[in-house]
């Protein structure tokens, strides 16, 4: 659905008639036609891997939730030191959010204290194999936060975008008789206007401001007690 209106913005905006007609008009809305749907889409590529990553972190907190009151349910000795290692867990990735697989050494410490447990009853043996389950979902999140947090768009997507808008803006000086002095500066003016509004979107789209990043550090500072 997201797309689809990204979709009506873009053919909204690929409709604007210049101010003159032949040739030049054609050509002028055919390469808006094409740079509209092709930042509509990579706008639309930008903020689903957001959504993404916000979805994954609500997960990563829920399953280290679980990981900890789990833990309760087991021998003091055991749940003490899952708990301290879990608490350390999240202080590293408060502090180092965007750089997430800096917490790898802290994550092992994590799973090495929870495969160290040996069961001794039925509920133990439940108990633990819900933790090993929800640590091997945990695991595989991990990869999942890392690949959406590096994860921007590709060069050649921001290279593909720059081709066409350079032969959008070369229109501006192709030479033609139907294009009066007034004619070229309005175009010029509509161009940009067109051009700058995606720009703007996609590249704000494409990167995590400093207060959306300092949420997910105090998510993590904040999800379990005990601090």
């Amino acid at each position: 659905m997201r797309f689809l209106f990204l979709l009506l913005v873009a053919v909204a905006i690929a409709g604007v008639t210049y101010p003159f007609a032949g040739d030049f008009s054609v050509f002028a809305d055919a390469a808006l036609w094409i740079y509209s749907l092709v930042a509509a889409f990579l706008i639309d590529k930008a903020i689903a891997r957001r959504n993404e990553l916000k979805a994954s972190v609500n997960v990563e907190l829920a399953r280290l939730r679980h990981i900890y009151h789990v833990a309760e349910e087991l021998p003091k000795p055991f749940q003490k030191k899952v708990s301290a290692y879990l608490l350390a867990y999240e202080k590293k990735i408060a502090e180092e959010f965007v750089s997430h697989h800096a917490s790898t050494d802290a994550f092992r410490a994590l799973s090495h204290a929870i495969y160290s447990f040996s069961p001794r009853t039925t509920k133990e043996g439940i108990l633990y194999t819900d933790l090993l389950n929800t640590l091997q979902d945990l695991t595989l999140g991990r990869q999942q936060i890392q690949a959406e947090l590096v994860g921007g768009l590709y060069a050649y997507d921001w290279l593909l975008l720059l081709i066409i808008l350079a032969g959008l803006l070369a229109l501006l000086f192709f030479p033609a008789d139907q294009v009066t002095p007034i004619s070229r500066l309005v175009l010029s003016f509509i161009t940009v206007l067109i051009v700058l509004i995606p720009m703007e979107m996609l590249f704000k789209a494409d990167r995590y401001e400093a207060a959306a990043l300092k949420k997910y550090q105090n998510a993590y500072g904040n999800n379990t007690p005990n601090r």
